[in-house]
């Protein structure tokens, strides 16, 4: 697979473009690549994909400082963001909205005339809700259907919330001879965490530092979904500041390995502070006025 492409060649603009230029150059790009007007789709998907990324500050701040690893997931991830796969025999499909199956899929580029046979069965709908961490390592699950029967699926590491699970033929039983049952698709639910929110194959979190640790640097001790894990934080570290731990995201659904977990560090000013503290800071900013609070 060729190396990704820098996403502000892409859309040819310069790292200190404004937000307008940004939007601009997409819209000039889009427009150019178009497949509907006869442009080259995989251009088109690839400006799509800058623009995604570089409209957003969060998601531009981490791509300057991270590069590609830092936007893992979501459109970032490459391949086709309508296409399914298969895991242990079961689809894994994105809900586009409802508990629709795939017509509904198609209805929606085609404008309907997708058909089946009439002996076949009906599809069932459930949904079922699992744990932040039950998506980020996969689990297993049984759902009800409407006959009364429970079915066990299988859940895979990195699935995110929205997506569905089709079952092919746990569905309704066929309504004449020959024909086929229908599907379940099951739709997943997950379960906000305390620490922890996702973004595609990133997961971010926030970890408070003092002013005294952030000046000289500090060793900090930091909650994954893996168990805690030591990181570095070096001298001067500026509230808002991005970390990267690699390896401690989420499950890269379609292949091997895993995205970063970006930490990102703010800085606690101090409150209440005893007359003798105040003078210490006092006399430390009257010697560096022209570097400083610390000099940097």
């Amino acid at each position: 697979m060729s190396e990704k492409r820098d996403y502000y060649d892409t859309l040819g603009i310069s790292k200190d473009a404004s937000v307008d230029e940004i939007k601009k150059a997409y819209r000039k790009a889009a427009v150019k690549h178009h497949p509907d007007k006869g442009g080259d789709e995989a251009k088109f998907k690839e400006v799509s994909e800058a623009y995604e990324v570089l409209k957003d500050p969060a998601k531009k701040q981490r791509y300057d400082q991270f590069g590609h690893a830092g936007v893992a997931g979501g459109a970032a991830a490459g391949g086709n963001p309508f296409e399914g796969f298969n895991f242990n025999g079961q689809n894994i499909n994105f809900d586009f909205g409802g508990f629709g199956g795939i017509e509904d899929i198609f209805d929606m580029f085609t404008g309907g005339g997708f058909s089946r046979q009439r002996s076949r069965g009906a599809d069932y709908q459930t949904s079922v809700t699992i744990d932040f961490e039950e998506a980020i390592f996969g689990t297993e699950k049984t759902v009800g259907v409407r006959t009364g029967d429970h079915v066990k699926i299988k859940i895979p590491a990195g699935i995110d919330d929205g997506m569905q699970i089709r079952l092919t033929g746990k569905g309704g039983e066929p309504r004449g001879q020959g024909g086929d049952p229908g599907d379940l698709y099951v739709a997943i639910n997950v379960r906000p965490h305390k620490k922890f929110t996702r973004e595609g194959n990133l997961i971010l979190s926030q970890e408070t530092i003092s002013m005294v640790d952030a000046a000289l640097g500090c060793e900090l001790e930091v909650d994954t979904v893996d168990g805690p894990v030591v990181m570095k934080v070096p001298a001067g570290a500026q509230s808002g500041t991005d970390f990267k731990l690699s390896g401690h995201g989420v499950p890269l659904i379609r292949s091997d390995g895993r995205g970063p977990q970006i930490v990102t560090i703010h800085v606690e000013t101090p409150r209440n502070l005893s007359k003798r503290q105040k003078e210490l800071l006092q006399e430390f900013e009257g010697g560096n006025k022209k570097r400083g609070l610390f000099g940097f």
